[in-house]
């Protein structure tokens, strides 16, 4: 039923073509045929982005000059994270 819908709207928008465009003027479609057909070509997977993994370049030495220990201890913590991603 669907392949009928779908053959029924190509020939009535092929028909209207010429009334959008001059060079179509003459085109009348009086029949589409469609093969049916169970093979087809499947299209490729796309690649899923993932986290990029790269070696660290940053030896992770670097003097934290502060007197808050909230801001010490985040900062030690992107000192091991940063050793941790080392090559």
């Amino acid at each position: 039923m669907e392949l009928n819908y779908n053959r029924d709207l190509l020939k009535s928008l092929l028909n209207m073509m010429g009334n959008h465009n001059p060079e179509c003027s003459e085109l009348n479609v009086s029949n589409v045929i469609v093969f049916n057909s169970k093979f087809h070509k499947s299209n490729p997977k796309p690649k899923i982005a993932t986290d990029p993994k790269y070696c660290e370049l940053s030896t992770g030495e670097f003097r934290v000059d502060s007197t808050d220990s909230k801001i010490i201890e985040r900062f030690e913590s992107i000192k091991k994270t940063i050793m941790e991603n080392r090559c």
